[in-house]
């Protein structure tokens, strides 16, 4: 595992959902005209884009509630590298509704090598780590009644699968130990995400998300269901349309606040997560493209383990491919994406792949 952050907890599962193209067009095709993104009348693609908005959004929501990465305590913090970003991250359809969407979140790595590592009060090294997360999201989008702002809020509740191996110390001794769990992981909740509309090619959004410590924890233990630690996540992301092209460009940026760990004392630094995508898609509704991201703790980790390792200070870059596909299935639509990351130039993080695979379907 080698995660740049002390959560290694195996917090890691948290790259999940993200994308979420299907939901848009049935709701779009109901947008009051007032209060909708209307696409030129000359563009196919744009047309299309506005199809897929919905069902994008409810993806990139429940790719946001992932559990995280290690580099605070544990290794990774709750992000992993590009499994936060997600096709259309910028816009918020403008159809009030309700959708579900869910996915799978795949993560084997390792961290530590002969350099000790803290999790959940234990130091640990040469750790090996596999983690599958499932999270179930539920969000709403507000009614508004202005052309040039959509409001929306949702909530996830993730299942974890954790599995940890590693050398523990134990006084002078030093002894490999394997541990497993599996359960329902800390809840993630987004009160606010608040999307402007620039253009129908143009897309601002801001958004608030927080993970409440609701998973079992128990300290000295190599795997838990819980980062033991209240996070807060603001972020911004932008989304560009080229319609002509039928390409998408979207960025994001979130800044992790954490708590301290009441049971260990060790404080997270502050992490800083970076992550870009572009995405061809073709008339027969496939999409292919690639992303890149950076994970940059800003602020040492404290605490009597943290001061021992100088700060643990976490980063990690991530590349990968991304596919996207979306379909009508009756009077609803469904809209799949698949990815796949590689971490590289990791430091006191986690290294290792991520998989994804999620879907939505509005009805």
């Amino acid at each position: 595992m080698k995660t740049k952050h002390p959560r290694h907890r195996l917090i890691l599962l948290q790259a999940i959902s993200q994308n979420c193209n299907a939901v848009a067009t049935a709701l779009c095709r109901r947008a009051p005209v007032g209060n909708s993104i209307e696409a030129p009348r000359h563009s196919e693609a744009t047309t299309t884009f506005m199809k897929r908005v919905l069902g994008a959004f409810a993806l990139s929501l429940c790719v946001s509630f992932a559990p995280r990465a290690f580099a605070v305590e544990g290794g990774l913090g709750r992000p992993i590298s590009g499994m936060q970003i997600a096709p259309f991250a910028g816009v918020i359809p403008p159809e009030p509704g309700v959708a579900v969407a869910t996915g799978e979140t795949y993560y084997e790595g390792s961290i530590g090598g002969v350099r000790d590592v803290p999790i959940a009060g234990l130091l640990v090294a040469n750790g090996d780590m596999k983690a599958s997360f499932t999270p179930i999201a539920l969000f709403y989008i507000w009614p508004t009644p202005t052309k040039g702002w959509n409001f929306a809020s949702a909530i996830s509740f993730p299942l974890a699968w954790l599995e940890v191996e590693a050398n523990v110390s134990l006084g002078p001794l030093s002894v490999r130990i394997k541990d497993s769990t599996f359960g329902l992981f800390d809840l993630a909740f987004t009160p606010i995400v608040a999307s402007h509309h620039f253009s129908q090619t143009d897309h601002l959004a801001l958004s608030f998300t927080f993970w409440a410590p609701t998973g079992s924890f128990e300290k000295g233990r190599l795997v838990n269901l819980s980062q033991n630690t209240w996070t807060f996540i603001p972020g911004v992301a932008y989304t560009k349309i080229l319609p002509e092209a039928n390409i998408e460009l979207t960025g994001i940026w979130q800044m992790e606040f954490d708590t301290e760990d009441p049971a260990t004392r060790y404080q997270n630094g502050i992490l800083s997560d970076l992550e870009v995508l572009a995405i061809k898609r073709f008339k027969n509704g496939l999409g292919i493209g690639f992303i890149e991201s950076w994970i940059q703790q800003v602020t040492d980790d404290e605490g009597t383990a943290a001061d021992a390792l100088n700060g643990f200070v976490g980063r990690a870059f991530g590349i990968g491919p991304i596919v996207t596909y979306s379909t009508k299935l009756g009077k609803s639509h469904l809209d799949f994406s698949a990815r796949w990351i590689h971490d590289f130039d990791v430091s006191n993080r986690v290294e290792g792949d991520g998989f994804n695979f999620s879907a939505s379907l509005k009805f």
